[in-house]
């Protein structure tokens, strides 16, 4: 497993579980993301649109749980694709 697929695994399941992720902390351990493979990719947006949706998900719960349901997705995905 890389660095960066370790790395995504563990943001997405601190957030799915109520934590949070920065900008700065996403851009240090994943300075190119054209280099990650297609579930890396794909779970690098949903952490990068979440960075950027404080203020959506300030305004609504319902959203910030559905986001939430999507971490553990990209969670299963990764898991399931190895790497």
């Amino acid at each position: 497993m890389t660095a960066s697929r370790t790395f995504l695994i563990e943001a997405l399941q601190r957030v799915a579980g109520g934590g949070h992720i920065g900008e700065a902390e996403l851009d240090a351990a994943v300075p190119d993301p054209f280099t990650l493979d297609a579930a890396e990719k794909n779970a690098w947006e949903e952490l990068s649109h979440w960075v950027d949706d404080d203020d959506i998900r300030e305004r609504d719960e319902r959203y910030a749980a559905f986001k939430r349901d999507r971490m553990r997705d990209h969670v299963a995905a990764l898991t399931a694709t190895g790497g």
